[in-house]
């Protein structure tokens, strides 16, 4: 079997139609991305009749199998697709054994898989497609890239629109639309429109972004580093009104603040600490670049690190780590409980110091 990342399929598609391909991952964007490419290429070779099918416990197989056996007159071809669900019981294994057995040159399988494992490689059914197709399956890796992968894929898809991006206009956009990347292409397209040169620098970029009605909470993230209160706060009050999950601030809110403890060399300071509690020492500022580059902060988030680290001391620390663990407490007693307010007066000692 051969696997390729979803970037890859346009170009394995030119080359050579598989008998067999296996989507695997949960990213929106790859996937439909996928399926309409594996739809566009297959029709091109004649595969004009399609049947998806979403599999659950109710699923007609017996309709499926009719139509794998289905001929027309003129021998039309047949794209099916299967979405499969997480659990893949005894029961679909035996279904999709009895599938493999009836597949034939005229016909074009596609399985979706959230996850596609080496247990799934070991079932029956797959050890018979393997017998049935020998090398000519295709696994297409369609989770989303992690952050180390994010600004090659970012880059590639940049190349793809005819875009140059400068280093820092990647590093923005990686770190403003990490793990959306629907968004990420909505954001290049509106770019490529403002600038029809393809040239994007930091500069065009950042206030593409800032004027996005739709804020992130790494943008309430980099207003609190950079003191910003005022625009802390109205960033704030747009996540609420846009309904994001108050977790989602609590636990990006509390990396923030560790990682400015790693920066100043005090990975082991703990909130419970009384030492660090009472020490109204300056962070130290010394060796930042050395741990800029261990900790791999993208550079134009540095700078949001030195603002913040320059005017705190152990003793503020402690008590943005305390308030973060009062709210912390509350969601655990009573996850729908209001904490936005709790939030503002955290934004408003974060900004003051």
């Amino acid at each position: 079997m051969k696997r390729i990342p979803a970037a890859q399929l346009q170009t394995a598609l030119k080359q050579q139609l598989a008998a067999c391909y296996i989507l695997q991952g949960q990213d929106p964007l790859l996937l439909d991305e996928s399926r309409q490419a594996l739809k566009q290429h297959a029709k091109a070779a004649q595969f004009d009749d399609s049947l998806q099918c979403l599999v659950a416990a109710n699923t007609d197989w017996d309709e499926i199998y009719q139509a794998t056996q289905s001929r027309g007159l003129f021998s039309e071809k047949l794209l099916l697709m299967l979405i499969l669900p997480d659990n893949v019981t005894q029961t679909i294994q035996k279904k999709l054994l009895q599938l493999v057995r009836l597949l034939h040159h005229d016909m074009l399988l596609v399985l979706q898989f959230s996850r596609f494992t080496p247990q799934h490689e070991k079932q029956d059914w797959f050890v018979a497609l393997k017998h049935y197709a020998a090398e000519n399956v295709v696994a297409v890796n369609c989770q989303t890239p992690t952050l180390e992968q994010l600004p090659q894929w970012l880059q590639q898809r940049a190349k793809a629109d005819g875009l140059t991006l400068d280093q820092e206009a990647a590093q923005l956009l990686c770190y403003s639309y990490e793990s959306n990347l629907l968004a990420l292409k909505q954001i290049l397209n509106l770019l490529k429109l403002l600038y029809p040169d393809g040239k994007l620098t930091y500069l065009r970029v950042k206030s593409c972004v800032e004027q996005s009605s739709l804020f992130t909470p790494y943008q309430w993230l980099d207003a609190l580093l950079e003191g910003k209160t005022k625009r802390a706060v109205r960033i704030l009050s747009a996540l609420q009104n846009e309904e994001v999950q108050p977790l989602i601030l609590l636990r990006s809110a509390q990396k923030e603040l560790m990682t400015i403890l790693q920066l100043c060399g005090n990975e082991s300071a703990v909130s419970g600490n009384r030492t660090f509690n009472n020490s109204h020492q300056p962070l130290p500022t010394q060796q930042l670049r050395q741990q800029f580059d261990r900790l791999r902060i993208w550079q134009n988030r540095r700078m949001l690190f030195t603002h913040a680290i320059q005017r705190m001391s152990y003793a503020d620390l402690y008590r943005l780590l305390q308030k973060l663990a009062e709210i912390e407490r509350l969601l655990k007693r009573d996850f729908d409980a209001d904490v936005w307010p709790m939030f503002e007066g955290f934004s408003l000692i974060f900004c003051k110091h």
